[in-house]
């Protein structure tokens, strides 16, 4: 039986937002048969709705092999989100304080959306080589410290469905936690201190400590991190940036309303 909602739902506009969903889940341009298969619809509707999102300036068709990707009008999209998100404007000061105690790190911030862990904002180290992940980026929950701490609140069923829906918890390293029982027990430790530890466990050498960032109600909105490679830092000098990390967290929690007990 259809929702009492559903007489307000326009099809096109559900499935090209689905279109979007899609090319932004899988990071590679999509074929008409790609997406008639992933929307369940005829290969003749597939072409139309790629061909009015390219038309209106959201996708962009490689002409010699007929794929349709992201265009740059949604990254003005995203980058306008993300200038919206209130907490950055608090935030920022905050983190540019903290960089200033620790410029060989990168420091983080990131948001919980669903199951995806994105990337708001980042101040790159100044060390070379370094890793790069842009605002926008959306990172792994099972294996950051930002994932760590942002789902470290969640109830165990909900942790065990994110890790179903990702089709379980890849492997990036050696170090990474691939058994959910394994990542339970991980979460109540992040959950127990208040800081998430990524070691080596997404990129090989890259170490990575993280701390929440709560709002008014005390709930956790945010986290923030200090992340280094280790020819820039050793591991027990990112485990040395917790303390300041703590007190930026506290900061910004305090600005959003946050009122420790």
């Amino acid at each position: 039986m259809a929702k009492e909602d559903d007489r307000y739902n326009i099809n096109a506009v559900t499935r090209s937002f689905q279109i979007l969903d899609l090319l932004a889940s899988k990071h590679e341009a999509l074929s008409i048969p790609n997406v008639s298969e992933a929307l369940g619809v005829n290969s003749n509707m597939a072409f139309r709705l790629l061909k009015t999102m390219e038309d209106t300036g959201y996708l962009d068709k490689d002409e010699r092999t007929g794929l349709y990707s992201l265009s740059l009008k949604v990254l003005k999209l995203s980058r306008t989100a993300l200038q919206a998100l209130e907490i950055r404007k608090f935030a920022m000061p905050y983190l540019e304080m903290l960089w200033s105690n620790f410029t060989k790190a990168n420091i983080n911030m990131g948001m919980r959306n669903g199951d995806e862990i994105i990337m708001v904002d980042r101040i790159d180290g100044n060390q070379l080589p370094r890793t790069y992940f842009t605002p926008g980026k959306v990172i792994p929950f099972h294996c950051t410290g930002l994932g760590k701490v942002l789902c470290s609140e969640l109830g165990e069923e909900e942790i065990r469905a994110m890790a179903e829906r990702a089709g379980g918890l890849k492997r990036f390293t050696a170090n990474t936690i691939t058994d959910v029982d394994s990542l339970l027990q991980e979460l109540g430790k992040v959950r127990d201190e208040g800081v998430g530890r990524d070691r080596n466990e997404y990129i090989q050498d890259d170490n990575c400590s993280a701390v929440p960032i709560r709002n008014a109600d005390g709930k956790i909105v945010a986290a923030i991190s200090a992340s280094a490679l280790s020819l820039a830092m050793t591991e027990e000098e990112i485990e040395g940036t917790i303390p300041k990390l703590r007190e930026t967290a506290n900061r910004i929690s305090a600005m959003l309303g946050f009122q420790a007990v």
